[in-house]
């Protein structure tokens, strides 16, 4: 059984890989963090902080960014 006060590994690469997606489907559409966020009801420095790995993000925020950036939430998760 895994001992429950081992932290859990992050996945940092992949975090940061999926910040380089919406980072560069956001400048490919034209907008700012700021416009993005007003789109989305999402903080500035939240998205930025996604688009530069510093905080994971989950599936329905992932989801949102992907609506609001016309793409298919898989583009954020290809190599």
């Amino acid at each position: 059984m895994a001992d429950p006060r081992k932290k859990k590994r992050r996945n940092t690469e992949g975090i940061k890989n999926v910040g380089k997606k919406i980072r560069y489907y956001r400048e490919l559409k034209g907008i700012s963090r700021k416009t993005l966020g007003e789109l989305t009801g999402l903080e500035e420095k939240g998205i930025y902080n996604y688009e530069y790995g510093k905080v994971d993000t989950n599936i329905t925020t992932i989801l949102l960014l992907a609506e609001h950036l016309e793409v298919n939430a898989s583009k954020f998760f290809e190599e």
